[in-house]
């Protein structure tokens, strides 16, 4: 593996996040003086670099305890996992977990938390933060995708962490371009990659917004050693086969009944449906069904929106899919009768 192409390289310098990164680097800044600090939410899509600015600042700081909820997934895992705490009961680890941080106060960098999947598992985790922070006053960074993770906290953990957010917009063109350069300076590869390799490589992946896109096609085509547009176009296609496969794989059974249902009745990037037509269909609570919705924003998939259709029809909202791109990719891997397609 080429060291600037793998999943745990860290920059020297992270390009186009620097007034991000400042934020972060406020919070241990204040927490070095006075040993508390605010309280963050980073949001930003995939590939948008959350994990990239948070590891770059907790290597510079060295003051933190990070813990990848997609290692935990659970509540109780991920509270033992900040000290590996070697006890039965989830209270007994709270309680010790809460005793070390007093001894031995740390920021906790909670990164991904939303592969903490099961609703109850979520609330629990969030009053278990609560209870930390009311106890320690310690600082605590949540880094996840979803951007109304805050809203979907019980209210009185909202009232208590009062995070601040710091968003990452999706990377356009020219700022892939910079990040692509900058990975491929010292490997030699100019007379494979020249400028027109490099603009198209980046206009490919500004798709989709994401350096983790850029960082993969450029990888895959120097192992391959093949680097003409045709390629670019098969290794990109193939990424984003794999990506729409491993996300209904990792959906809930409603959310895939859900997307399964809206495809079937029509909904496409320009033909839009509304939530009632789904709820009629799927026979489930007009609550739950405009909490998938939502869910499916927090995704980036869809697009929702409240219109008044006149006496008749009343205020609905009306769904749609974000783009062509999105549609087409989720409508080749679904099928109607209930199977991913895998091939």
């Amino acid at each position: 593996m080429i060291e600037e192409f793998s999943e745990e390289f860290l920059p020297t310098e992270i390009l186009h996040r620097e007034e991000q990164m400042e934020k972060i680097r406020e919070v241990f800044k204040n927490f070095k003086i006075s040993k508390m600090g605010t309280n963050l939410v980073i949001l930003g899509c995939t590939g948008s670099g959350k994990t990239t600015i948070i590891k770059k600042v907790i290597r510079e700081e060295d003051n933190s305890i990070y813990i990848s909820c997609n290692e935990t997934k659970t509540c109780y895992k991920t509270i033992k996992a900040i000290f590996s705490i070697q006890e039965k009961t989830h209270q007994r680890v709270l309680e010790l977990t809460i005793k070390k941080l007093k001894e031995n106060p740390k920021i906790l960098v909670l990164d991904e938390i939303d592969k903490i999947e099961r609703a109850d598992e979520f609330k629990m985790l969030m009053d278990d933060l609560n209870t930390i922070y009311r106890k320690t006053m310690i600082p605590i960074i949540l880094v996840t995708l979803k951007i109304d993770i805050v809203s979907t906290m019980q209210s009185d953990v909202r009232k208590t962490l009062l995070p601040e957010r710091i968003t990452l917009p999706s990377y356009n063109a020219t700022e892939l371009k910079d990040i692509l350069r900058s990975r491929i300076k010292n490997l030699n590869l100019d007379s494979k990659i020249d400028d027109g390799t490099i603009n198209y490589i980046s206009a490919i992946a500004s798709r989709q917004g994401s350096a983790r896109l850029l960082i993969n096609l450029t990888l895959r085509c120097i192992q391959k050693n093949n680097f003409t547009f045709e390629y670019i176009d098969e290794v990109y296609s193939s990424i984003i086969k794999e990506e729409w496969i491993g996300f209904i794989d990792n959906i809930n059974e409603n959310e895939k009944e859900f997307l399964r249902t809206i495809l079937e009745l029509g909904c496409t990037e320009e033909e839009h449906i509304s939530a009632e037509e789904v709820e009629n269909k799927l026979g489930l609570s007009t609550g739950r069904i405009s909490q998938i919705i939502s869910n499916f924003e927090d995704y980036s998939i869809l697009k929702s929106w409240h219109e008044n259709l006149g006496r008749a029809g009343g205020r609905k909202r009306l769904i749609k899919f974000k783009d062509k791109e999105i549609f087409e990719g989720l409508n080749k891997e679904v099928n109607f009768d209930g199977k991913e397609v895998n091939n």
